[in-house]
């Protein structure tokens, strides 16, 4: 009964139509002294296939309704039980759901993508905690635990940590920029700084031009691109040490030169990719393959580029373009 009223309210302007042309024939009629009788039959044969026709109109009305709660119930099950529409509105919706179907299925399918992603790299990266833990560890056992390997495996284990924050908080870095003037003397320095204890452990020396540059980025997020990369630095340069400087043709380049092992030609233009570790990185197993990955993506959000360059057995040059990119509002 509540379906039934319910139809009656959707079709209240046909009824009220109806009811308002009767009664202007009637009042018609009735001016014109008309008696009821001459119009009286016509009345009651149009009221009758109007109840026909509205009890038709009806039965698809109920059956649409019962189709649609059964989808409501089961949304999964609903698009099967779709059939050819029978007006344009209906057939719009039907459009229209369709396309918000889809939307919804691509949704899901980049979430799914995207947890696969999170779950590779957490993979990646408890292999890699595993290292200084299982070094700790072992050097706690033989009671050889001595305070410069203390501070550097913890360091890694901290540096590991930070890196999966930063994964994490990477994709919604839009909210989290604070663009401000920088000098990139102090920020080096202070980079530098923190990985001293692996200078002094394997004997490597540093080299610093000054820059007297000063540049406008987000001063967190640049720091962390330059711990990564020096980080890498240290971890594949085993004699000699690193160079920082300004290009001498561009002098918003800044560049990381090591005298480590180098990376091949065909590793090369692939180490910004997203999990590549490369033949260095399984041969040493000391990569996760998101360090450059997070870099470049990082960079490119801040309105700069970085470059690679390496000759194995050499070293490698690693390049930061800190000028920013203006992109025109249209």
């Amino acid at each position: 009964m509540k379906v039934f009223f319910r139809y009656l309210l959707d079709k209240r302007f046909a009824i009220i139509t109806y009811v308002g042309i009767v009664g202007l024939f009637a009042m018609t009629f009735f001016l014109y002294e008309i008696p009821f009788i001459v119009y009286s039959d016509a009345i009651l044969f149009s009221g009758l296939l109007i109840v026909g026709v509205m009890s038709i109109q009806f039965s698809l009305y109920f059956r649409k309704h019962r189709q649609l709660q059964e989808g409501i119930q089961a949304p999964r099950l609903y698009p099967s039980q779709k059939k050819n529409s029978r007006s344009l509105v209906e057939t719009e919706y039907e459009q229209l759901l369709t396309g918000l179907e889809k939307e919804y299925r691509a949704e899901i399918g980049n979430l799914e993508a995207a947890n696969q992603q999170l779950m590779d790299y957490y993979s990646m990266w408890s292999h890699q905690i595993k290292t200084p833990i299982a070094v700790l560890n072992l050097k706690m056992q033989e009671n050889e635990l001595d305070q410069d390997i203390l501070k550097q495996e913890l360091f890694k284990v901290d540096q590991y940590l930070n890196m999966m924050l930063q994964y994490l908080r990477m994709n919604h870095t839009e909210t989290d920029f604070v663009f401000e003037e920088i000098d990139l003397d102090p920020l080096i320095k202070e980079t530098v700084k923190k990985y001293a204890v692996f200078f002094i452990h394997k004997n490597l020396s540093f080299s610093l031009i000054p820059t007297n540059t000063k540049i406008i980025s987000d001063k967190k997020w640049l720091q962390f691109v330059l711990e990564q990369v020096m980080f890498n630095a240290i971890k594949y340069t085993n004699q000699g040490g690193i160079k920082v400087y300004l290009d001498s043709i561009n002098q918003l380049e800044l560049v990381i030169e090591d005298s480590g092992i180098g990376i091949l030609p065909e590793d090369a233009s692939r180490v910004f990719e997203r999990g590549y570790t490369g033949f260095n990185g399984r041969t040493y197993q000391k990569a996760s393959g998101l360090g450059l990955f997070m870099c470049k993506e990082i960079l490119t959000k801040l309105g700069h580029q970085i470059d690679l360059t390496s000759e194995v057995g050499s070293g490698t040059k690693v390049k930061l373009k800190l000028t920013q990119i203006v992109f025109e509002l249209e």
